[in-house]
């Protein structure tokens, strides 16, 4: 069923933001729950009490996130203090550092771009610094200077960077590109490793506690003493208290799931030089109290095997690299505010291209071009925000280790995918497997390739990958469920059955229950899978991707007006509750077409396909296809429905979606009819009056 493939890939879209926000280490909240946190904007950083309320969205010209756009520009800064006639910048100012032109994609001239924040958007460090060292020249734009210390530490220019440090204005105190978040790592690099450590110190009443410390570490690490950054770690907690999904709710849990998230950090850190000095039964110890702690996460789990079979054993960081690492983040901070700051503005995760998170990942990988880690963060980013062309390029650059660089290759895949080029993906995919041959690299090419119709070579992976062993059960069940998704893809019902039915026998829980019944729904066995559905909902009332998943299962396939009522009613309901959901759109959209009401048929599915945007997906092109010829728009029709076809609709779907090119709709429309009132309920807040 499609609907469930659109709500699994939204759902591994959001998991990955997740793990990225794990992986990175976010800067964590006080034991009280509460700090002041700083929002990014092109005038500056703006102070905010955690646990205060978010402005409405329309009680502002723009929302939080949308003003946390730096402008970098030529012009010269409104806010700077005025220039100090004593104070010149060197010239000639050197060019940009190699490590920038290494990214340069299209060799443009500065001018081929209307500003900085879109040399951004295209992975061009090259022409960035560029302009950067430009505004340095022309002193204007001190708020970016910032970036030319990074660029001089990547050319081995410390002495420039020095330069650039004292004359820079000390104001913006929470801006990571300001001098006084660069300072210590600015006398580091220069031999003034004491003044260094002074000045991280120095930081206590600017930044959390917990990024203090993880700074801290990584500036003895990068400096060559791996048992003074182990001391620094010493000092973090070693118990974990990970907040559950049944405290979702509360008000306090993005703030214990953020300090969560920094603990289980700096444990990482700390785990991975312990075992880089050989002290792995110390190593063991940690990860298995994280583990506890996050049974589920699978990162962590992976980590404590290695770390138990004396794999992959970490090498201390340059100075260099441990940079690169702050600055990462630091841009991971920002990125689990803004995507705190979506989910709490209602718009479902969905946030605008943070050009100052790029500019700091892109920085930080032309200090360290080998960290998988922050390249796999940003090129995510760059395919999440539709950016396709620099995600493709910008995984494929530097040499970070082989799974990083296996996973690069699978999202450079579905980046060429999205530009119109499944044998481009063809080609990556097996490119990543040569470099890293885990059943866990094949069950993800396996799906990338699902995505490309490419379900033959797909379902070959997965078998190979069952085959070699060694998975954890949650693995397992991926495998499964991938298994299913490609015999569904393929039009062969009885096999996805077959696989969901194992995944359920290896992990019985809510998410293979649900998946198994959205496949039984597309069999004979229809009756079964609604009856799961019904008795699932009756312990979740309010899940609203098993609301949409069972009303879109009775509208589609109606047997009776009362199926249909039913479905629509449920549609309702879940969409007053996450009113921004494409799938939910979508589905309460073709709810209205069997309803015979086509003008709301179209407005829902329109703005599915808006919320759905910078990706496509042949469903809801289809669908909106269909409304589109009921309305008498002919043409349009048909452009949706070629749009469907290039989306790469599955074979048996795309047979049906060229018989409608051909003749358009040949069978009668709904007829029209009122729906059934849906009562809101008295208890829900903040529901939508869709």
């Amino acid at each position: 069923m499609t609907h469930l493939k659109l709500r699994l890939i939204v759902a591994a879209s959001a998991t990955a933001l997740l793990t990225a926000c794990a992986s990175m280490g976010v800067p964590g909240f006080g034991e009280n729950g509460c700090r002041t946190v700083y929002v990014f904007t092109g005038g500056g950083v703006q102070p905010m009490n955690s646990c205060g309320m978010l402005p409405r969205e329309d009680a502002a010209p723009k929302t939080l996130m949308a003003m946390a756009q730096p402008q970098l520009a030529t012009e010269a800064d409104p806010d700077a203090p005025p220039a100090d006639p004593a104070v010149q910048p060197p010239a000639p100012v050197t060019p940009a550092s190699a490590a920038a032109k290494s990214t340069a994609p299209y060799d443009k001239p500065l001018g081929g771009y209307p500003g900085a924040n879109e040399m951004l958007e295209a992975g061009d460090m090259a022409a960035f610094m560029g302009r950067i060292r430009a505004d340095y020249a022309k002193k204007s734009n001190a708020g970016a200077w910032g970036y030319l210390i990074v660029d001089a530490i990547a050319a081995n220019d410390p002495a420039l960077a020095q330069t650039v440090l004292d004359a820079m204005a000390s104001r913006r105190p929470s801006e990571w590109m300001s001098a006084n978040h660069l300072r210590a790592w600015v006398f580091a690099f220069n031999g003034r490793g004491v003044e260094a450590q002074v000045e991280m110190t120095k930081m206590r009443n600017v930044v959390p506690s917990a990024t203090l410390l993880g700074h801290r570490a990584l500036l003895a690490e990068g400096l060559g003493d791996a048992v003074a950054a182990l001391e620094i770690y010493d000092q973090a907690p070693d118990t974990f208290d990970a907040p559950g999904p049944d405290e979702a709710q509360l008000p306090n849990y993005f703030a214990r799931s953020r300090a969560f998230q920094s603990q289980r950090l700096l444990a990482l850190r700390q785990a991975e030089l312990l075992r880089g000095l050989n002290r792995d039964a110390e190593a063991v110890a940690l990860l298995t109290r994280l583990s506890e702690a996050t049974p589920d996460d699978g990162y962590v789990g992976d980590r404590l095997a290695k770390a138990k079979s004396g794999q992959d054993r970490h090498k201390p960081r340059t100075l260099s690299q441990a940079m690169a690492q702050a600055i990462g983040d630091e841009a991971g901070l920002i990125e689990e505010q803004e995507a705190i700051m979506a989910v709490m503005a209602g718009r479902g995760g969905k946030t605008p291209f943070n050009h100052l998170l790029s500019s700091m990942r892109q920085s930080a990988l032309l200090l360290d071009p080998d960290n998988g880690e922050i390249r796999v963060q940003e090129v995510n980013r760059l395919q999440e925000q539709g950016k396709f062309e620099p995600a493709l390029r910008l995984a494929q650059i530097g040499n970070p280790p082989k799974e990083m660089t296996s996973l690069l290759l699978a999202t450079a895949g579905l980046a060429a995918l999205e530009l119109g080029s499944p044998e481009t993906l063809e080609a990556l995919t097996e490119r990543s497997l040569k470099i890293d041959g885990s059943p866990d690299a094949k069950i993800q090419a396996a799906g990338a390739l699902t995505t490309a119709n490419k379900t033959a070579r797909a379902l070959a992976l997965i078998d190979q990958a069952m085959k070699q062993g060694q998975l954890t059960s949650a693995q397992q069940v991926y495998a499964l469920m991938s298994r299913a998704q490609a015999h569904l893809q393929a039009g062969n019902i009885a096999g996805a059955v077959e696989a969901a039915r194992a995944a359920q026998v290896v992990e019985d829980d809510e998410t293979t229950q649900q998946f198994l019944a959205s496949m039984l729904v597309e069999s004979p066995q229809r009756a079964d899978g609604l009856a799961m559905m019904r008795h699932m909902l009756t312990e979740q009332p309010d899940n609203t991707s098993l609301m949409n998943n069972f009303g879109y299962s009775l509208i589609d396939g109606h047997a009776s007006d009362e199926e249909l009522d039913e479905g629509f009613k449920l549609l309702k309901q879940a969409i007053r509750l996450t009113p921004d959901e494409p799938n939910l759109l979508d589905s309460i959209g073709w709810a209205y077409y069997h309803y015979g009401d086509f003008r709301e048929a179209n407005r829902f599915i329109e703005m599915a396909l808006e919320a759905y945007e910078p990706f496509a997906h042949w469903e809801l092109s289809d669908h909106l296809g269909d409304v589109k010829w009921r309305l008498g728009e002919q043409e349009e029709a048909r452009k949706f429905w070629r749009d469907a076809v290039a989306s790469y609709a599955p074979d048996h779907n795309r047979v049906l979606i060229e018989e409608k090119l051909r003749n358009g709709l040949t069978t009668p429309a709904p007829v029209r009819r009122d729906t059934p009132e849906v009562p809101r309920a008295p208890s829900r807040e903040g529901t939508s009056d869709i």
